[in-house]
């Protein structure tokens, strides 16, 4: 009979050699894997070698590793050679002299059995010379979604002594050093140079180090670093990760809606305030005469169109409309090959005037906060003088309530109580339309819209207080803005307060709830963070987030929330 041992130890042979393969069996490992060793040992001194040789607490998945080991400055295109827990890499350029390198092993490396990662960034620093450098810069990466991750993002730095600085372009320059964050967004960049240095975040999608609008999140530091002997470490770089939106803004759609009012939708978000007429320019076609525009006003809440009032419009006449200056919110311009369209007159007239199309409380609504503003929207700009006074709020005993009023634009008017309403009470808002007259003196329907709201109930509502702090001493202008985030909810709701300067803050009326607790300093005073741009660079406005998740509870007063702007 034929032994099927040489056969049974060829088959154990081939498998042995199949490649690195994890042990299989026992409890489900839930360990991140871990760095042990090295060669060469870390902060060697004089070293020559042409490759360098680490080993791991467990079996790594090597496709994870070689997409997350950054080596500064470069040695170009690197071959790894695996066995078992071990990978040697051979470099394929020469070691230049005098000159300390840093290898970072980032939070995307990976186990190969259950792919746990890394649960903070390795470095390795070794130098062809004497020395060391010992400059380093450390902070903290907040993500865009509430539900994102912070580990992973690459962390890129930027050496700015030998170029100008307004020339240095993510898109197309690879950083000089690189590290990923950890489990909790923090992270920390060994072994720099001395020397001025621009630090972004980027969530790398096509693992290039180079940044790609539209793909990437991006972060940017409210001031760029300098490092020198007598100052060795940068602390509290923050970031707040958002997405650039590249795409010029595009007129969608024109249509004439009445002899004297046309509607235009834009492909994204516009400013929320009335538009010069001289931004609209209208004329027909035919004989190349204008049409005058009297007024612009965007459409709330969505501000992805605006209302157009001319002068009467020829019917079936086609006119041209063209947009000039008009912005998103984004702060990018009309596309040049998408700012016109044309559109054909109406022949509707304008038999009806102003009416409501919406108020921000709805009707029946509960809950309303006791010093929140009404937002009541019309279907055209109106008459401003003597409108406030066909709007009035009631409460429930039928006694007037006091309001200011401030119009956002020619269709939209803010009322805001003079102070805070009475707390699990009905109000009524009434608004008589036959008052309110359009721009060309048309009033609206002799009738009453009434909108009722009641107001919260305060015991099962609370409170956070705390402060703001800020010692820096350089862009220090512009009021701070306080905001609480619901943490968890699909649509979080925002509540918000202004501070002119540093110092005690109180959120009040905030329901029961986990939230997220942020300020920043509003630079340019346009009442939204912006987080600045890579290229042409503008730094981010400083800010700073509340280190733990706050947990509301009804009738107990949340206290002692301090913050420092970074």
């Amino acid at each position: 009979m034929r032994s099927s041992i040489p056969i049974l130890l060829a088959t154990i042979a081939l498998f042995s050699c199949a490649g690195q393969r994890a042990p299989e069996g026992g409890p489900i490992d839930t360990d991140p894997p871990v760095v042990i060793s090295t060669i060469p040992p870390n902060y060697t001194t004089r070293f020559s070698g042409r490759a360098l040789t680490i080993e791991f607490s467990e079996y790594i998945d090597p496709r994870s590793l070689e997409g997350a080991l950054f080596i500064s400055p470069s040695l170009g295109p690197l071959t790894f050679d695996w066995s078992g827990r071990e990978v040697e890499i051979e470099f394929n350029e020469d070691l230049r002299r005098n000159t300390t390198y840093v290898v970072t092993i980032g939070t995307d490396v990976a186990d190969l059995n259950n792919k746990n990662k890394m649960a903070q960034a390795f470095t390795l620093a070794f130098t062809t010379g004497e020395d060391i450098d010992h400059g380093a810069i450390e902070g903290r990466v907040f993500t865009r979604l509430a539900g994102d991750s912070p580990q992973g993002v690459t962390i890129a730095a930027y050496r700015l002594n030998d170029i100008k600085p307004d020339t240095l372009d993510p898109r197309n320059t690879r950083p000089d050093y690189v590290t990923q964050t950890g489990k909790n967004g923090e992270f920390i960049l060994r072994h720099l140079a001395f020397g001025s240095y621009r630090v972004i975040a980027l969530r790398d999608e096509f693992k290039n180090l180079l940044y790609d609008p539209e793909t990437d999140d991006y972060g940017i530091a409210g001031s760029d670093a300098s490092l020198t002997p007598h100052d060795t470490l940068r602390s509290n770089v923050w970031m707040r990760l958002v997405r650039e939106d590249t795409t010029a803004l595009r007129l969608l759609k024109v249509t004439a809606q009445t002899r004297h009012v046309l509607r235009a939708e834009f492909s994204a978000p516009i400013v929320a305030q009335d538009l010069p007429p001289s931004w609209i320019r209208i004329a027909d076609t035919v004989a190349r005469r204008a049409l005058s525009v009297l007024a612009v006003s965007p459409v709330f809440p969505q501000l992805k169109s605006v209302i157009v009032v001319t002068d009467s419009q020829e019917a079936d006449m086609p006119y041209r409309l063209e947009v000039d200056s008009l912005r998103s919110q984004s702060g990018l311009g009309m596309n040049p090959l998408a700012r016109s369209l044309v559109f054909s007159g109406s022949v509707t007239p304008d038999t009806l005037g102003p009416s409501v199309v919406s108020c921000s409380t709805g009707d029946s609504a509960r809950g309303v906060e006791l010093e929140s503003p009404i937002l009541i929207h019309f279907s055209v700009p109106v008459e401003k003088t003597g409108s406030e006074k066909a709007i009035t709020v009631i409460d429930s005993g039928r006694i007037s309530v006091p309001y200011r009023y401030r119009w956002i634009s020619g269709a939209s008017v803010e009322l805001k109580p003079e102070a805070p309403l009475k707390s699990k009470v009905w109000h009524s808002i009434r608004i008589r339309p036959a008052r309110i007259y359009n721009l060309h003196g048309k009033p609206g329907k002799d009738s009453l819209r009434v909108f009722r709201f009641q107001t919260i109930d305060r015991d099962l509502f609370s409170t956070i207080e705390g402060a703001v702090r800020d010692t820096g001493s350089i862009d220090v202008g512009g009021p701070i803005k306080v905001t609480a985030q619901q943490a968890a909810a699909k649509e979080a709701v925002e509540y918000t307060v202004r501070l002119e300067h540093a110092g005690a803050f109180i959120l009040k009326d905030i329901p029961e709830g986990k939230y997220l607790l942020r300020a920043y300093r509003d630079r340019n005073g346009n009442d939204r963070f912006d987080p600045g741009r890579l290229f042409p660079y503008k730094p981010s406005e400083r800010f700073t987030q509340y280190a733990d998740t706050l947990k509301v509870r009804a009738r107990w007063p949340l206290e002692g929330a301090t913050m420092w702007l970074r």
